[in-house]
């Protein structure tokens, strides 16, 4: 095993302005906002054949607004609870 030498710090070429570090530290910035979360959300795998994929694909790029995969799945799952429970 060979063994090598420390390797040496770079030397810095250019001067470092340490009043403007002090001006950026001393501004500051703002705190990172916390989202509400109103409710628990929980992660379910969903496995679908290629075939059927691709026929909400085709759905989804005839909708004037395009929705996501995951809210076209949600948006289907609503409908059919609603009609289940009677209220639609």
């Amino acid at each position: 095993m060979a063994i090598r030498p420390k390797p040496q710090q770079p030397t810095p070429t250019a001067k470092i302005d340490e009043r403007r570090i002090h001006e950026l530290i001393e501004k500051g910035g703002t705190v990172a906002k916390q989202t509400e979360a109103t409710e628990d959300y929980k992660r379910h795998q969903l496995r679908l054949q290629p075939s059927i994929t691709e026929r909400i694909d085709t759905l989804i790029t005839k909708r004037m607004v395009k929705p996501s995969r995951h809210d076209w799945f949600l948006e289907a799952i609503l409908e059919k609870l609603a009609r289940d429970e009677g209220h639609g």
